[in-house]
């Protein structure tokens, strides 16, 4: 593992209680708000975080807004693999990838790496969330 933080920007947040968010809180520690920069987009129930593109009007300056989280072992990582979907198990291709990026970890003003699960499909036609914060009113399964 490269890195023990992970960074979370949709129902795996603390104000998520579905079960495989209750996971990652019983298993890590939440070191507190963070942000990537990126485009965040409503997929459908769930968002999918982008990096900056030159297609979107305000790139240069989105923020996807979300936590930092420090993982206990290699073995958490594996686990949300498969809620993401993107584990050696799942059928390619896959709606997201887990990829180091730099976060800057807000309360202490430093950037960090930490793992992001990034949404790897086309995002045309999806609803761009513009302030880069998934929130539970949009969390509607």
């Amino acid at each position: 593992m490269s890195t023990d933080l992970l960074f979370v920007y949709g129902t795996l947040m603390s104000p998520f209680d579905h079960p495989n968010a209750k996971h990652l809180h019983a298993k890590a520690r939440c070191l507190g708000p963070a942000r990537m920069p990126g485009i965040l987009y409503q997929v459908t129930w769930y968002p999918g975080a982008t990096d900056r593109s030159n297609h979107h009007a305000n790139a240069s300056e989105s923020w996807v807004y979300g936590e930092l989280w420090q993982l206990d072992t290699e073995l958490l990582l594996t686990e949300i693999d498969r809620y993401e979907e993107c584990s050696p198990n799942d059928p390619s291709p896959h709606e997201y990838q887990r990829v180091l990026r730099s976060v800057e970890f807000i309360y202490q003003s430093e950037w960090q790496t930490a793992w992001v699960y990034l949404y790897q499909r086309n995002p045309q036609g999806l609803k761009c969330i513009e302030d880069g914060r998934f929130g539970i009113e949009h969390f509607k399964p």
